[in-house]
C-alpha cells in the first residue's frame, strides 16, 4: 500500500467504480468527483432518485427520458440528471438507452454518474450500451462514475475495466474476495488494509488504481459548500 493517491486526471477517459455499504461514504464521494470534474458535459443516470449533483451547477432535472442530451451553448457545460421511473414496463430498456445517450454522438466528451449500478449493469444481463462503455468507452469519449454497495451483484466487467476502486466499508466477505479477485490483490491483504481503513474513522476508503497496480489509503474528502447545506 502507498500514500499519498496520485491526484485524478480529469482529462483522461475513465471508468471509476465507488463500492460500499449504505452510509459509509460512496455516494457522498462519487458526488463530488462528479462536481468537481471540469471541462465536460455531465449526466446523472438516477434509478432511486438519490444521486443530485446540486442546483448550483445548473442541473436540469428530468423524469422523462430524452432522445438526446441537451447541448450548452459555446464555452459551456451542461449537467443534466434523469431520475428513472422503477415501475416502468421498460426501465431496464430505458437504463440502458440512457448509457447510450452518453456514448453518442460518439465524439462529444460526457461524465456519467451511475447511481445504484447494479441496476444498470446487473451480473450477466448486460445491455448493449452498457456493454458498451464498460469495454470501449475511452472510444467515445466517454468518462463514468459507478456507484453500488455490493460488487458481488455487478457484472464483473465493472471491476475488471475500472481505472480506479473507490472501496469503502465492504462488511460482507464475498464482496472482498470478488474485489481481490478482480484487481489482482491477495484477499488477506485488501482484508487487513480494508479493516485498519474502516478503524481510521468515518469516511476513510481505500482506492485501487489499475495503471499502477498500487492501492491506497486515503482520509475523507473535502466536500463542497453545497453538500454541507444540503445536510442542514
Amino acid at each position: 500500500m502507498s500514500e499519498p493517491f496520485p491526484q485524478l486526471n480529469p482529462d483522461l477517459n475513465q471508468l471509476l467504480l465507488v463500492i460500499g455499504r449504505k452510509g459509509s461514504g460512496k455516494s457522498m464521494n462519487a458526488r463530488e468527483v462528479f462536481r468537481g470534474w471540469p471541462y465536460i458535459d455531465k449526466f446523472v443516470i438516477d434509478p432511486h432518485g438519490d444521486a443530485d449533483p446540486g442546483d448550483d451547477l445548473g442541473t436540469v432535472t428530468l423524469t422523462s427520458l430524452p432522445d438526446k442530451l441537451p447541448t450548452a451553448k459555446k464555452g459551456e457545460y451542461a449537467v443534466t440528471r434523469w431520475i428513472a421511473d422503477p415501475a416502468s414496463s421498460t426501465y431496464r430498456e430505458d437504463l440502458d438507452r440512457a448509457v447510450g445517450l452518453g456514448l453518442f454522438p460518439q465524439k462529444r466528451r460526457v461524465l456519467l454518474w451511475i447511481d445504484e449500478a447494479a441496476e444498470v449493469f446487473p451480473a450477466n444481463r448486460l445491455g448493449p450500451n452498457a456493454r458498451l462503455l464498460l469495454q470501449q468507452s475511452r472510444h467515445y469519449w466517454t468518462s463514468a462514475v459507478l456507484c453500488c454497495p455490493r460488487p458481488i451483484n455487478i457484472d464483473p466487467l465493472c471491476l475488471g475495466q475500472a481505472d480506479r476502486v473507490i472501496i469503502y466499508d465492504l462488511p460482507h466477505p464475498r464482496d472482498r474476495e470478488r474485489v481481490a479477485a478482480s484487481i489482482g490483490i491477495e484477499p488477506r491483504v485488501l482484508n487487513r488494509e480494508l479493516d485498519e481503513t474502516r478503524a481510521r474513522g468515518p469516511y476513510w476508503f481505500m482506492m485501487y488504481d489499475a495503471r499502477a497496480h498500487e492501492l491506497y489509503r486515503c482520509p475523507p474528502l473535502p466536500l463542497s459548500s453545497s453538500y454541507k447545506h444540503a445536510q442542514q
